[in-house]
């Protein structure tokens, strides 16, 4: 029987049928594999790095001789609750500009938080720095002693750049939530604004992610209910909307086909493009909604050379660039514009950037999620 799957499609389907082939773990050690080192310099070529008196790179002092020479034979000790995708590219970027490894293990925040709090009670966590999309757990963490303060060499302009710098954490860049959609499915009359969609024409076609999910769909919700309004998102629930309850498996879904159009979070979104995924992104008139990604270092990463590197690291130039490359918004707000691709995001200090800030989690996120579930009839 000849196959009726779209060119597009095909091509994301094989693809994807040989990545489940692997046998995923959470933690990778040294060079990650599957070619993230060339995907790495394929979004964004490496920096200039001066190592003839410590760690220069992009003309930044990211590390001074005597840490970054005890840095080199130390490895970084991550926690994070960012996909796996995006940190595996980190890494690369990082061992290729610092010649430092890192041992990634990567949960989803929630699990992320039970595991940590749990081996921390027990004196036994390994992670040297962690990053997180709920500031709740990142303030536990505080409360717990499991952040403690470490400052960067940019830290003094972070302050001023307001870029959510705390005593014991930091956001290190801004997820952004917009649009997608297939475009083996839709080739013709690209939807362009969010009000597309509330379009008829995709009645059982639309995708979205629960408010439940975490921070990002907080925010997103926030975002949409302020600048389109509640009837925005009762018009969605009347689309017979599929309800995803991670970004990850909406994503799939939209590059199967099995839907057509969707708010999205841009990183998964762009990542699954680059991967031959056939998605298109939509950046609208009326901007996207952002949210923090939080990082913090523990009393273990404290005392260790790598982890100060690459906290200095993430917080530079190259680190903030390299982020935006891969479809987040920096933290910082004086590199300049950088492209995801063929995208251009927002930079934070723009006014098509909404952040939802921690502030404001506490005052609506309650609020917004009752009104979320009564638009989407959702029970979750």
């Amino acid at each position: 029987m000849r196959s009726t799957t779209r060119p597009g499609v095909r091509r994301w389907l094989t693809a994807a049928a040989l990545a489940a082939a692997t046998v995923l773990t959470v933690t990778s050690c040294g060079s990650p594999d599957g070619g993230k080192d060339d995907q790495a310099r394929e979004l964004l070529p490496p920096s200039a790095v001066d190592t003839s008196d410590g760690l220069r790179i992009d003309g930044e002092l990211v590390a001074d001789k005597q840490l970054y020479d005890a840095a080199k034979n130390d490895t970084v000790i991550l926690y994070s609750g960012t996909g796996k995708e995006a940190e595996d590219l980190t890494a690369a970027r990082f061992m290729q500009e610092t010649g430092i490894k890192i041992e990634l293990t990567r949960l989803p925040t929630n699990k992320l938080a039970e595991r940590a709090l749990s081996e921390h009670g027990a004196g036994q966590l390994p992670a040297e720095i962690i990053r997180i999309t709920d500031p709740r757990v990142a303030r536990e963490f505080e409360k717990q002693n499991v952040f403690v303060p470490y400052q960067t060499p940019f830290h003094d302009l972070l302050v001023q750049q307001n870029t959510g710098v705390r005593d014991t954490f930091v956001n290190c860049y801004y997820f952004v939530n917009a649009m997608g959609y297939n475009s083996a499915m839709i080739e013709d009359d690209q939807p362009t604004k969010w009000e597309d969609l509330t379009d008829p024409r995709y009645s059982g076609k639309l995708g979205v992610v629960s408010v439940t999910t975490g921070g990002t769909l907080n925010a997103l919700a926030h975002f949409q209910i302020e600048t389109l309004g509640e009837d925005f998102l009762k018009a969605q629930g009347a689309q017979n909307p599929r309800i995803f309850d991670s970004t990850s498996t909406e994503v799939d879904a939209l590059a199967r086909g099995e839907i057509a159009i969707g708010s999205l979070s841009f990183n998964n979104a762009f990542a699954a493009q680059l991967a031959g995924a056939p998605i298109k992104l939509v950046i609208p008139d009326k901007g996207v909604s952002g949210s923090e990604n939080l990082m913090g270092m523990t009393a273990k990463g404290v005392q260790s050379p790598a982890a100060k590197v690459f906290m200095n690291w993430t917080m530079s130039k190259s680190g903030q660039s390299f982020a935006a490359a891969q479809g987040f918004v920096p933290a910082r707000t004086d590199i300049g514009p950088v492209k995801a691709g063929e995208y251009q995001l927002p930079q934070a200090n723009s006014p098509q950037f909404h952040l939802f800030t921690e502030e404001q989690f506490a005052q609506y996120a309650v609020r917004d999620e009752e009104m979320w579930k009564k638009a989407f009839n959702y029970m979750g």
